[in-house]
């Protein structure tokens, strides 16, 4: 039993140093990979912080323009500044070795014909050395150094770093712009190479600092005055870029429901705020036609509403008064009640179709049928309901299928030909024509009726609109019925267009999709 449970425990034991040394191997795999991504990372939330800095200034549109402005500037003048003093120093380094090695020249070849000897030549190296700020080798050749054994050497600087330069060592190590440390110092390296000797100029590159701090300083000086400079002059011509969306803002701010009538200036705007300006009068026109047609449209309701409502206040006192005692009142009323509360129920309904449809709510139940037929039937019918009044005329292409709402469509076309039969005279004709075009389906509805002013025609699907103030209560209906038809029309993929000449009469041109299995869907 013991002997079990140690084999157990070593399985055990054995299985988690197992698991344990294959997530080390897959922890080495990706140490490489973190350290990596570990920079990336880094970079990555040190810019999400001052992103979050920048949006958190609560600036103006033209203070944050000036900033943006402002650090490209910084940007670019501290590459330039870079660049300018890089430049400068070479330049002053190659400056200053030109002209030393003109000097070594001149004492080498005296030295050489004898004139003085080595002690003299070593001060004078030394004097140049001290003068320019300049370590100064001269190596001869390697035949000369075989006859004569040594190398000049200028002692202005610490003898470590000589010790790092034998002779055999230099031309293998020290190359020209050569950079070394020696003693804590920095020392940039330059050959010179003439048949006979080799000069070689050691610049100690703390000794440039002052001269560099310098140019830097007054670069600096003149960077920021730039900086101020650009920030000021910014600052007053972005004013003045920004002067036209101040005044599109007052103007904006003056507007309110109780005062749309004003509209933004455009005659001072240029280029996109001008456009930006014409686009706000457009949208200041469609809110101010939209709020018209709200305003009429409330006004037409509750003058549709007030008529009905009054003549059931007036039959409920007449009942209150009468109702009790005479049954003929009591059933006057009672009809009466319920003709004009069937009437503004059509019109709550009608209502609701139209917010339904202006919503993009209103639902289609699509089938396949015959429109032909349908129109066939319809036109019958109110023929019957016509009784005689007028002369109905069929030129219909029977077997077209369309996949539409048939309950709509049926509605569509009473209210086309309802419409024709009211402001069509006695023994007028109302013709129904219907035709396939193409892949659509052409429904026309013309009557000799008394037509619609060219003036009107832009508003005749409007809700409540009246083109003729005859047009009264007299002719039944509410002004709804062909707002309703177009809605239902537009909503199911088709147009409609209308044709009219007062006293001559109308036709209303509807184009419908076939049946296809893009419209069954």
């Amino acid at each position: 039993m013991i002997k079990n449970i140690m084999l157990k425990s070593l399985r055990r034991f054995e299985a988690s140093g197992t698991s344990s040394m294959r997530r080390n191997k897959e922890d080495n795999k990706q140490r490489p990979k973190k350290a990596l991504l570990f920079p990336v990372g880094v970079f990555k939330e040190i810019k999400h912080v001052f992103r979050y800095i920048y949006l958190s200034l609560t600036l103006s549109m033209r203070k944050k323009i000036s900033f943006d402005y402002g650090m490209l500037y910084w940007v670019a003048t501290l590459i330039t500044t870079f660049i300018v003093l890089l430049g400068f120093s070479l330049y002053d380094i190659q400056q200053k070795n030109l002209e030393m090695v003109d000097g070594v020249f001149e004492m080498v070849v005296p030295f050489e014909m004898g004139v003085y000897n080595m002690d003299a030549l070593t001060y004078q190296l030394e004097s140049i050395s001290s003068e320019n700020s300049v370590g100064v080798q001269v190596i001869m050749s390697r035949q000369d150094r075989e006859e004569i054994g040594y190398t000049i050497t200028s002692a202005t600087y610490a003898s470590s770093l000589y010790r790092l330069s034998f002779i055999d060592k230099i031309p293998l190590f020290f190359n020209e712009g050569l950079i070394i440390r020696s003693s804590n110092r920095y020392y940039k390296i330059n050959e010179y190479h003439t048949v006979d000797y080799k000069i070689m100029t050691i610049h100690n590159i703390k000794s440039m600092n002052m001269t560099r701090m310098v140019v830097g300083g007054l670069i600096l000086i003149g960077q920021l005055m730039g900086f101020v400079f650009m920030s000021i002059i910014g600052s007053i011509r972005l004013k003045q870029v920004f002067k036209p969306i101040y005044t599109m803002t007052k103007a904006a701010e003056k507007i309110s429901i109780n005062d749309i009538e004003g509209n933004l200036d455009v005659s001072r705007a240029k280029y996109e705020l001008k456009d930006l300006a014409l686009t706000f009068n457009d949208m200041l026109d469609r809110i101010r036609s939209d709020y018209d047609k709200q305003k009429r449209f409330v006004s037409d309701v509750s003058h549709e509403l007030r008529t009905p409502i009054s003549i059931v206040n007036g039959y409920v006192r007449m009942l209150d008064r009468w109702g009790k005692e005479d049954e003929a009142i009591l059933e006057e009323a009672i009809d009466a009640i319920k003709s004009e509360s069937k009437n503004m129920q059509v019109l709550v309904e009608n209502l609701l179709t139209l917010v339904r449809s202006d919503n993009q709510t209103l639902k289609f139940e699509k089938e396949v049928f015959d429109i032909g037929k349908l129109a066939t039937e319809i036109m019958k019918d109110m023929e019957m309901v016509d009784e005689g009044r007028h002369t109905f005329i069929c030129d219909i292409q029977m077997g077209i299928h369309v996949c539409l709402d048939y309950a709509k469509i049926k509605q569509t076309f009473r209210i086309f030909i309802d419409n024709a039969m009211k402001y069509t005279p006695d023994d007028g004709e109302i013709t129904l024509k219907l035709k396939q075009e193409y892949s659509s389906v052409i429904i026309s509805i013309i009557d000799t009726g008394i037509g619609v002013d060219k003036n009107d025609l832009p508003y005749l699907f409007d809700r409540f609109y009246r083109s003729d103030e005859s047009r009264t209560r007299q002719t039944g209906g509410h002004g709804l019925g062909l707002s309703i038809a177009k809605a239902m029309i537009i909503g199911q993929n088709g147009m409609i267009r209308v044709k009219s000449k007062v006293q001559e009469g109308s036709a209303f041109i509807i184009s419908l999709p076939v049946k296809t299995p893009e419209t069954c869907i």
